[in-house]
């Protein structure tokens, strides 16, 4: 599939397909916090960061294919838009044992995720001690899902 030749719903098909997490782009114009948006307007394809009710606009097009490849490019240059959070942010015994008891959920254990598939952070942001997140890679996650159904 072509980039540059991409309707919106065929590029969230492809966002989708590659394991990106939705929550960090939107297709449709939504001022969504923390995320990539694309929005058609009077002017031309607008590509914009959206913060806290801001746009940090990153292009204009006058094509809709060419403002999807820009989103796209700008959306899968982060890694960690692959991932989803799945326990914390919290202390990090709770946060170790909140991952434990979601993998446990899902039949599996740390040790026989493939390392890549997940990853942990300490946030800086909160006052004393540090909060403790767990992600796992978007793709991984249903498929652990799915193992359910």
């Amino acid at each position: 599939m072509g980039l540059l030749h991409q309707t919106r719903d065929e590029l969230a098909r492809h966002l989708d397909e590659l394991g990106v997490n939705p929550a960090n782009y939107h297709l449709f114009g939504a001022h969504v916090d923390d995320a990539f948006v694309l929005d058609r307007r009077p002017h031309g394809w607008v590509v914009f960061y959206s913060e806290r009710g801001g746009e940090d606009i990153l292009g204009i097009h006058s094509t809709g294919s060419a403002a999807c490849a820009d989103l796209f490019a700008h959306v899968t240059a982060d890694e960690h838009v692959f991932f989803t959070l799945v326990a914390g942010p919290a202390p990090s015994a709770r946060a170790d044992a909140e991952f434990d008891r979601w993998l446990r959920d899902r039949g599996t254990t740390r040790d026989e995720l493939v390392p890549r598939d997940w990853k942990t952070d300490d946030v800086p942001w909160v006052p004393g001690s540090r909060w403790r997140r767990y992600f796992v890679r978007t793709l991984t996650v249903r498929e652990l899902q799915h193992r359910l159904t």
